[in-house]
């Protein structure tokens, strides 16, 4: 992008893209899974209770109208076979979705309907499959009803150039892949959306993501330092900060201290007068100023 003195309208000196994965929305191992790990008796008791855990649309509804944003939901349609032989895959598997789920598919179009973005949560194999892809964004397309411009490959996979070659060719107008699962900030030094093949398609770099975030900040206070730490830096590079929080997050019974994050981000961008977007508005935005 060419340099400038602000790339974001309105004099905003940086902006924050909002975006949720939906990896999963039904809790399924890891009642009991959770429960080993932090033997918290309340995972095992809440298979018996009737409010599924990770279905957390309308808190995050109330939340961003409360703050007066909008944000992308990247919906998955995961086809990887359970194997209970191999644990690694469970997290692939188990609990997965279909669109066309009829408790889904209302989401989805009543997100839709009150201006939040849809995008495709590409499934795992999927970001070296073609064929894949497609079929995967026209699933989603029909049930939406609207062209889908968006996506973001489960667990970040990316093989570069190669997948971002395979989305364009897909129709994908930008991907949100680009980041870390592990680590937080600009990855590569990208404060700011580019252009792979120097065309009109668009990388949407990854900042926060709340897992990744919480892993490797000892307390509440360091987290919120972490996070200060990165709007500083974006305030000075009139950056991009692509904030990254499941949707399963949301019900704090199950991850304490997530959505109070979330809440902090919007809370501390909104101090900062930073402009807030879905990313369907940053690949607009960059396609004008481009």
């Amino acid at each position: 992008m060419n340099k400038k003195e602000s790339l974001w309208p309105d004099g905003k000196k940086f902006a924050v893209c909002l975006t949720h994965d939906v990896d999963r929305v039904k809790k399924s191992y890891q009642y009991f899974t959770h429960f080993v790990k932090t033997l918290r008796p309340y995972h095992l008791i809440s298979m018996f209770r009737k409010e599924e855990p990770y279905w957390n649309f309308e808190r995050i509804m109330e939340i961003e109208n409360k703050y007066g944003v909008k944000s992308t939901f990247f919906f998955l349609h995961e086809t990887k076979s359970i194997d209970l032989l191999q644990p690694k895959n469970w997290a692939l598997s188990l609990g997965r979705y279909s669109f066309h789920d009829e408790k889904i598919s209302e989401i989805i179009q009543r997100l839709h309907d009150n201006g939040w973005e849809i995008g495709l949560h590409g499934s795992y194999d999927s970001y070296k499959n073609k064929d894949m892809l497609a079929q995967e964004k026209k699933l989603l397309e029909d049930v939406v009803g609207d062209e889908i411009v968006g996506i973001r490959q489960h667990y970040l996979n990316l093989e570069i150039p190669q997948t971002w070659k395979i989305q364009e060719e897909v129709g994908f107008k930008y991907d949100a892949s680009f980041g870390s699962n592990y680590e937080i900030g600009f990855r590569e030094g990208k404060y700011l959306p580019f252009h792979p093949f120097n065309d009109s398609f668009l990388v949407i770099p990854l900042t926060i993501m709340d897992s990744a975030l919480f892993h490797i900040s000892t307390n509440k206070e360091d987290a919120e330092r972490r996070v200060i730490d990165i709007f500083n830096s974006a305030e000075k590079k009139g950056a991009l900060v692509t904030v990254l929080w499941h949707q399963r997050v949301f019900n704090e019974k199950e991850f304490p201290l997530y959505s109070k994050m979330y809440e902090f981000i919007l809370r501390e961008g909104k101090r900062r007068n930073a402009l807030f977007t879905d990313c369907k508005g940053v690949y607009y935005f960059c396609r004008e100023v481009v």
